[in-house]
């Protein structure tokens, strides 16, 4: 997770950076974002991203996500942490228009780990989880630096798995195993914010001319 939070920081700091250089032609220049998934949110789970445009057809995205809540006496927790990194392609009139905007499909890898506990039965990924899958999403403007992106994955996820429960003040393993699956694996509604001042890191191609 350090990790994550570390290349989060290296990226946005990079980017705050070149956002502050003069360029000849600022419209070719690579717009980023700063983004939290709102599903994520709303459970409780503190979600938070960055995506940079390259060549208003390209784009990729870091997110990272990380939640640690816990009630020992009624045996509930709420443990997950880890990240997703994904390579974009825009496609569609918008992209024309606006960064980030418009269609998008994209592959993705993931890799978390998590522990869950309700009403004394827990499930624990021990080790990391690991996914890869293909996911497509549209977003849309909702001022001149936000915009609001729907999206879903789907893919492949595998990782240990073990289920537990609490039995005479002690964790008690009921399985072992190494679990598979294939299906939707998210779900996005997604605030994007583009960070800047004047004219600087504006979505909006040919805000810059006079």
């Amino acid at each position: 997770m350090k990790a994550v939070i570390l290349i989060l920081v290296l990226i946005l700091r990079t980017c705050v950076e070149l956002s502050g250089q003069r360029t000849p032609c600022d419209d070719c220049y690579p717009r980023f974002a700063v983004k939290t998934n709102l599903l994520h949110d709303a459970a409780l789970t503190p979600d938070l991203g960055i995506e940079v445009s390259l060549a208003r057809r390209f784009s990729f995205s870091l997110e990272g996500v990380y939640a640690w809540w816990s009630n020992d006496s009624r045996h509930r927790y709420w443990r997950i942490r880890g990240g997703t990194f994904e390579f974009r392609t825009w496609f569609g009139e918008k992209r024309e228009k606006r960064a980030l905007t418009g269609h998008h499909v994209g592959i993705y890898g993931s890799i978390h780990d998590y522990d869950f506990e309700f009403g004394g039965k827990g499930w624990q990924s021990p080790n990391s989880t690991y996914g890869i899958g293909i996911g497509y999403g549209y977003a849309i403007p909702l001022n001149s630096r936000l915009n609001i992106d729907f999206g879903l994955k789907v893919g492949y996820s595998a990782g240990k798995l073990i289920k537990y429960r609490s039995q005479c003040d002690m964790y008690v393993c009921t399985e072992r195993s190494y679990k598979r699956y294939v299906g939707l694996t998210g779900l996005e509604v997604t605030l994007v914010w583009f960070p800047g001042r004047g004219k600087k890191n504006l979505p909006d191609y040919g805000m810059y001319e006079l």
